[in-house]
Protein backbone atom coordinates (compact mmCIF):
# COMPACT_ATOMS: atom_id res chain seq x y z
CA UNK A 1 0.00 0.00 0.00
CA UNK A 2 2.76 2.43 0.97
CA UNK A 3 4.58 1.71 -2.32
CA UNK A 4 1.38 2.49 -4.21
CA UNK A 5 1.07 5.87 -2.48
CA UNK A 6 4.70 6.68 -3.25
CA UNK A 7 4.21 5.72 -6.91
CA UNK A 8 1.06 7.87 -7.11
CA UNK A 9 2.93 10.84 -5.64
CA UNK A 10 5.82 10.38 -8.05
CA UNK A 11 3.44 10.13 -11.00
CA UNK A 12 1.70 13.36 -9.98
CA UNK A 13 5.07 15.11 -9.61
CA UNK A 14 6.10 13.93 -13.07
CA UNK A 15 2.87 15.32 -14.56
CA UNK A 16 3.31 18.59 -12.66
CA UNK A 17 6.89 18.94 -13.89
CA UNK A 18 5.85 18.09 -17.42
CA UNK A 19 3.03 20.64 -17.28
CA UNK A 20 5.38 23.29 -15.88
CA UNK A 21 7.90 22.61 -18.63
CA UNK A 22 5.23 22.66 -21.32
CA UNK A 23 3.85 25.97 -20.00
CA UNK A 24 7.33 27.52 -19.84
CA UNK A 25 8.19 26.37 -23.36
CA UNK A 26 4.89 27.72 -24.71
CA UNK A 27 5.50 31.06 -22.98
CA UNK A 28 9.01 31.26 -24.43
CA UNK A 29 7.63 30.38 -27.87
CA UNK A 30 5.08 33.21 -27.65
CA UNK A 31 7.80 35.65 -26.59
CA UNK A 32 10.08 34.58 -29.45
CA UNK A 33 7.27 34.94 -32.01
CA UNK A 34 6.10 38.32 -30.70
CA UNK A 35 9.61 39.80 -30.57
CA UNK A 36 10.39 38.56 -34.08
CA UNK A 37 7.14 40.04 -35.38
CA UNK A 38 8.02 43.46 -33.94
CA UNK A 39 11.12 43.80 -36.08
CA UNK A 40 14.27 45.59 -34.95
CA UNK A 41 12.76 49.08 -34.71
CA UNK A 42 9.64 47.77 -33.01
CA UNK A 43 11.70 45.87 -30.40
CA UNK A 44 13.75 48.97 -29.61
CA UNK A 45 10.57 51.07 -29.29
CA UNK A 46 8.89 48.39 -27.15
CA UNK A 47 11.92 48.10 -24.86
CA UNK A 48 12.11 51.89 -24.54
CA UNK A 49 8.35 52.16 -23.85
CA UNK A 50 8.58 49.60 -21.03
CA UNK A 51 11.78 51.14 -19.65
CA UNK A 52 10.31 54.65 -19.59
CA UNK A 53 7.00 53.47 -18.10
CA UNK A 54 8.76 51.57 -15.32
CA UNK A 55 11.00 54.55 -14.53
CA UNK A 56 8.04 56.93 -14.47
CA UNK A 57 5.62 54.76 -12.55
CA UNK A 58 7.68 52.41 -10.38
CA UNK A 59 10.37 54.67 -9.05
CA UNK A 60 8.72 54.96 -5.63
CA UNK A 61 6.50 51.89 -5.76
CA UNK A 62 6.87 49.09 -3.27
CA UNK A 63 7.26 46.34 -4.17
CA UNK A 64 8.82 47.22 -7.50
CA UNK A 65 8.00 43.82 -9.00
CA UNK A 66 4.29 44.37 -8.54
CA UNK A 67 4.54 47.78 -10.18
CA UNK A 68 6.60 46.39 -13.07
CA UNK A 69 4.01 43.66 -13.55
CA UNK A 70 1.25 46.29 -13.72
CA UNK A 71 3.25 48.31 -16.25
CA UNK A 72 3.84 45.19 -18.35
CA UNK A 73 0.12 44.34 -18.34
CA UNK A 74 -0.81 47.91 -19.27
CA UNK A 75 1.67 48.04 -22.16
CA UNK A 76 0.83 44.59 -23.57
CA UNK A 77 -2.91 45.18 -23.36
CA UNK A 78 -3.79 41.52 -22.84
CA UNK A 79 -2.09 40.31 -26.04
CA UNK A 80 -0.54 36.98 -24.95
CA UNK A 81 2.48 37.23 -27.23
CA UNK A 82 3.15 40.85 -26.40
CA UNK A 83 2.78 40.09 -22.67
CA UNK A 84 5.32 37.25 -22.99
CA UNK A 85 7.64 39.70 -24.80
CA UNK A 86 7.11 42.23 -21.99
CA UNK A 87 8.14 39.56 -19.47
CA UNK A 88 11.40 39.12 -21.40
CA UNK A 89 12.11 42.85 -21.58
CA UNK A 90 11.29 43.47 -17.92
CA UNK A 91 13.37 40.51 -16.75
CA UNK A 92 16.28 41.83 -18.80
CA UNK A 93 15.69 45.35 -17.48
CA UNK A 94 16.79 44.14 -14.07
CA UNK A 95 19.37 41.56 -15.11
CA UNK A 96 22.34 43.89 -14.75
CA UNK A 97 22.89 43.12 -11.07
CA UNK A 98 22.90 39.36 -11.77
CA UNK A 99 25.01 39.43 -14.93
CA UNK A 100 27.32 42.41 -14.60
CA UNK A 101 29.53 42.66 -11.54
CA UNK A 102 29.58 45.88 -9.51
CA UNK A 103 33.10 46.81 -10.64
CA UNK A 104 32.03 46.77 -14.29
CA UNK A 105 28.78 48.65 -13.56
CA UNK A 106 30.73 51.38 -11.74
CA UNK A 107 33.12 51.64 -14.70
CA UNK A 108 30.11 52.09 -16.99
CA UNK A 109 28.75 54.84 -14.71
CA UNK A 110 32.10 56.67 -14.84
CA UNK A 111 32.71 56.32 -18.57
CA UNK A 112 29.29 56.47 -20.24
CA UNK A 113 27.09 59.43 -20.97
CA UNK A 114 24.06 57.11 -21.37
CA UNK A 115 24.15 54.41 -18.68
CA UNK A 116 21.04 52.65 -19.98
CA UNK A 117 22.47 52.21 -23.48
CA UNK A 118 25.87 51.19 -22.11
CA UNK A 119 24.48 48.60 -19.71
CA UNK A 120 22.32 47.18 -22.53
CA UNK A 121 25.50 46.74 -24.62
CA UNK A 122 27.23 45.03 -21.70
CA UNK A 123 24.22 42.77 -21.12
CA UNK A 124 24.17 41.95 -24.83
CA UNK A 125 27.76 40.72 -24.57
CA UNK A 126 26.86 38.54 -21.57
CA UNK A 127 23.74 37.21 -23.31
CA UNK A 128 26.01 36.34 -26.25
CA UNK A 129 28.10 34.15 -23.95
CA UNK A 130 24.95 32.39 -22.78
CA UNK A 131 23.87 31.93 -26.40
CA UNK A 132 27.22 30.32 -27.20
CA UNK A 133 26.72 27.93 -24.28
CA UNK A 134 23.21 27.17 -25.56
CA UNK A 135 24.46 26.36 -29.07
CA UNK A 136 27.05 23.99 -27.63
CA UNK A 137 24.51 22.33 -25.34
CA UNK A 138 21.49 21.91 -27.53
CA UNK A 139 19.95 21.40 -30.93
CA UNK A 140 16.28 21.20 -31.75
CA UNK A 141 13.27 23.33 -30.89
CA UNK A 142 14.54 26.72 -29.75
CA UNK A 143 12.01 27.43 -26.98
CA UNK A 144 12.38 23.91 -25.55
CA UNK A 145 16.16 24.16 -25.85
CA UNK A 146 16.26 27.48 -23.99
CA UNK A 147 14.05 26.08 -21.24
CA UNK A 148 16.13 22.92 -20.89
CA UNK A 149 19.42 24.81 -20.97
CA UNK A 150 18.31 27.38 -18.38
CA UNK A 151 16.86 24.68 -16.14
CA UNK A 152 20.01 22.54 -16.21
CA UNK A 153 22.79 25.14 -16.58
CA UNK A 154 23.27 25.98 -12.94
CA UNK A 155 23.44 22.47 -11.62
CA UNK A 156 27.16 23.27 -11.62
CA UNK A 157 28.47 26.43 -9.96
CA UNK A 158 29.66 29.23 -12.28
CA UNK A 159 31.90 31.69 -10.49
CA UNK A 160 33.30 34.83 -12.12
CA UNK A 161 36.21 36.99 -11.10
CA UNK A 162 35.22 40.67 -10.66
CA UNK A 163 35.55 42.46 -13.99
CA UNK A 164 35.68 39.22 -16.00
CA UNK A 165 34.43 39.80 -19.54
CA UNK A 166 34.01 36.20 -20.64
CA UNK A 167 31.99 34.85 -17.75
CA UNK A 168 28.34 34.51 -16.84
CA UNK A 169 27.73 33.57 -13.23
CA UNK A 170 24.88 31.47 -11.87
CA UNK A 171 21.49 32.79 -13.00
CA UNK A 172 17.88 32.24 -12.09
CA UNK A 173 15.88 30.56 -14.88
CA UNK A 174 13.99 33.79 -15.63
CA UNK A 175 17.16 35.83 -16.24
CA UNK A 176 18.74 33.08 -18.31
CA UNK A 177 15.65 32.47 -20.47
CA UNK A 178 14.83 36.16 -20.96
CA UNK A 179 18.40 36.99 -21.91
CA UNK A 180 18.58 34.17 -24.43
CA UNK A 181 15.21 34.96 -26.00
CA UNK A 182 16.20 38.61 -26.46
CA UNK A 183 19.65 37.78 -27.78
CA UNK A 184 18.49 35.14 -30.24
CA UNK A 185 15.79 37.40 -31.67
CA UNK A 186 17.92 40.55 -31.86
CA UNK A 187 20.90 38.77 -33.40
CA UNK A 188 18.94 36.45 -35.68
CA UNK A 189 18.70 32.74 -35.34
CA UNK A 190 21.52 30.67 -36.75
CA UNK A 191 19.46 27.45 -36.62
Amino acid sequence: MRALVVLACLASLARADSYGRDARVAHLGRALAALRAMGADGRVAFERQLHDAVRARCRQATPATGCMSEVGRAVCGGDGGKCAAADVVLANEHAASDLVDEQTRMKIVRTSSDYHAAILRELDARFGLLAAELVLADGGDLAAGIDRFCTERDRHVHRCEPGAKACVTDLPWQRCAAGLVWYVVTHGEQR
